[in-house]
């Protein structure tokens, strides 16, 4: 790997979503921190053009291969990829997934090989954590999470299950991390006789905009007379970027969100650090994500269900 002025490419899955344009920024931001040479591509949401752009990229001229790949994974951890990657004197860097192959890839690898995630788990247990500070003595929550199977949903859903009250009941739905699927799924729901009354009293989404979208659903419903029985509503979501989660929660369309910076930024300082500084870089890296506001700020917004 040319140390002097390494070149990344970066695949990411979709240039429409907010999280994945701050990750390409970041990744820019980053690169020129380190001097190191960038360019973004995205798979527009399909596990096959992420491989065929990739395969296209390992395949090509040895003049014009990157010096690395940081990707975040579409469908599968792509380990066929990875292993040509390698083969090919390219390092590999996988974002936002565990996968187990990264210690057999690093036994032969000419370059860094490593992971960099969210703690994912650790996310959902701390959204288990806000529920329980809304709802101090129980209630009812509608929970709308990313993709059925999706690692990262999969691992959320599981940390906040572990970590909620038992009084803390919930009522999943899916959202697909979009704001308007998390609007229709939402507003289908409230159109079930059954489920118009009572209204949940939490909102609680895997991500900000699905809480956005969750809260349009509920605010139009509130002006056709629903939901008149209860408090209103409170909505938390999870990423916490500044322009977004951040910015919805101080203006109070949220109550809460999590801080999960993006990870391209982090994945650099790791690779420099292997580089310039001859650290192997750690086969896996955790970003600790963080209640944003603390849990004891968030007290004060506690829900007295009767």
């Amino acid at each position: 790997m040319n140390s002097s002025r390494p070149s990344l490419v970066i695949s990411l899955h979709n240039e429409t979503s907010d999280y994945q344009r701050a990750e390409a920024e970041a990744a820019q931001a980053a690169a020129k921190k380190h001097e190191f040479g960038v360019s973004v591509i995205y798979a527009e949401g399909d596990a096959l053009k992420q491989i065929d752009q990739l395969l296209k990229l390992i395949c090509g001229p040895e003049t014009s291969r990157p010096s690395a790949i940081m990707l975040e994974p579409v469908g599968t951890g792509m380990i066929r990829v990875a292993r040509e990657a390698v083969k090919a004197g390219i390092g590999w860097i996988v974002l936002n997934r565990e996968v187990k192959y990264i210690a057999e890839l690093r036994a032969a690898a000419r370059a860094p090989v490593f992971a960099v995630t969210t703690d994912h788990a650790q996310t959902g247990r701390i959204q288990g954590r806000q529920l329980n500070t809304l709802l101090p003595h129980g209630g009812s929550v509608v929970y709308l999470q990313g993709p059925v199977g999706n690692p990262v949903a999969s691992a959320r859903a599981a940390g906040m299950l572990k970590t909620k009250s038992p009084q803390v009941t919930i009522k999943t739905l899916n959202g697909h991390w979009l704001e308007d699927d998390a609007f229709e799924a939402v507003s289908s729901w409230l159109r079930v006789s059954s489920a118009r009354s009572p209204c949940p009293h939490v909102v609680a989404a895997q991500n900000d905009h699905m809480a956005m979208g969750a809260r349009r659903a509920f605010d139009q419903l509130a002006e056709g007379g629903g939901c008149t029985d209860r408090p209103k509503v409170k909505y938390i979501g999870c990423d916490g970027l500044t322009k977004h989660g951040q910015a919805w929660t101080s203006a109070g369309l949220l109550s809460a969100t999590i801080l999960c910076p993006p990870l391209t930024a982090l994945a650099m300082d790791v690779l420099a650090r292997e580089l310039q500084q001859g650290t192997p870089a750690p086969l896996l890296t955790l970003s600790e994500p963080v209640s944003y506001p603390p849990l004891e700020q968030l007290g004060a917004a506690a829900i007295a269900v009767e």
